[in-house]
């Protein structure tokens, strides 16, 4: 996560590693290395930051049912009904509002009607020991014989031990490009000799819903489709649109009012807080995939030219992308050699 998120929940936990610089593996043996001046990241343990925060709204007032999941849903008497199983067995829930904050394979949105056309992404990855990095240093990988149409990482969680994965789209399979990487190409640099202790899978959706909302409905994070599209992460903007939902729906009790009409101030938080920087994600990464290997190679040598360098430095920014990619641009006159596919996903 990025320290900004840290500082969006207004408190701190343990962190695993400070990122403050990346190495980026390409296609043709093209390299790139850089620190930023300061820290850009922060590796925690994601399932104390899930349960740190379960516990602050505890706290505050909410009731949490474990084990517990959401299965279907349907309108009736000017609210929904959520049926919910648990060991026990199936039981039923009348609500005047259903927040779906149930991922990219939302069930809330489906029920509620709120389905369009995504592009997902299929993610696999796990935890290894034996991983040579450099402390403080992420390494990325790019190309299409190592991460097609997205990207590959390894992050140091401790002296010798790393989290990794691998996205990319169906037909393609995450799990193929996984194991070559410990064989295989770059990642094999870095990760030759080590030993996989844990797998993780899961789904990132790209594309904000629109609407994210119906009467008596809203959606959140990856139910709603906030996943950047640049790097595919989902805490910043999950987080964002929780705060966005609930002031919309403190606002639609005190008014009595929980119509599409009135939801609909919801859709409008989320465009002024954060759409704008993923559309432009968006942007950037049709211009990502309009390139070949050949082409992104050689963008990636550009971007060792010490200006650019300085400017991914001063302006990097792994929650809003864009000010480093039109910084970058602007330090590299080269890459107007690449301004028609560059371009296009802007015109």
């Amino acid at each position: 996560v990025t320290p900004r998120t840290l500082d969006y929940l207004g408190y701190r936990l343990p962190v695993l590693q400070e990122m403050r610089g990346a190495r980026l593996w390409g296609p043709y043996d093209s390299y790139l290395e850089f620190e930023a001046l300061e820290t850009k990241a922060l590796v925690i343990d994601r399932p104390a930051l899930d349960r740190s925060i379960a516990a602050r709204a505890e706290k505050a007032g909410a009731e949490i049912w474990t084990g517990t999941r959401y299965t279907r849903g349907w309108r009736d008497n000017g609210g929904m009904v959520a049926e919910l199983r648990d060991k026990s067995g199936m039981q039923q829930v009348q609500t005047r509002l259903l927040i779906g904050a149930d991922g990219p394979a939302s069930r809330v949105a489906r029920d509620a009607g709120l389905h369009n056309r995504r592009e997902v992404m299929a993610a696999f990855g796990g935890d290894v020991s034996g991983y040579a990095t450099r402390d403080g240093y992420v390494d990325l990988f790019v190309g299409s014989e190592l991460a097609p149409r997205f990207f590959g990482w390894a992050i140091p969680t401790g002296s010798d031990t790393g989290r990794l994965g691998v996205a990319t789209t169906l037909p393609h399979r995450p799990r193929k490009f996984f194991r070559s990487y410990f064989h295989e190409g770059a990642p094999s640099k870095v990760l030759n000799g080590a030993k996989l202790t844990a797998r993780i899978s899961g789904l990132i959706p790209f594309g904000l819903r629109e609407p994210a909302f119906t009467d008596h409905v809203l959606l959140i994070g990856d139910a709603a489709g906030l996943a950047k599209p640049t790097s595919g992460g989902g805490i910043y903007t999950g987080l964002v649109s929780a705060d966005a939902a609930a002031e919309t729906a403190i606002a639609a009790f005190e008014a009595g009012d929980l119509s599409v009409a009135y939801l609909a101030e919801y859709q409008q938080k989320l465009r002024n807080r954060i759409a704008g920087e993923l559309q432009l994600g968006a942007r950037l990464r049709r211009a990502f995939l309009a390139l070949d290997d050949a082409q992104l190679a050689e963008i990636i040598r550009m971007l060792g030219d010490p200006a650019v360098l300085e400017a991914i430095q001063r302006v990097g920014d792994l929650d809003y992308t864009s000010r480093a990619a039109f910084a970058v641009l602007k330090a590299q006159p080269k890459l107007v050699k690449f301004a028609p596919l560059l371009l296009k996903p802007f015109v």
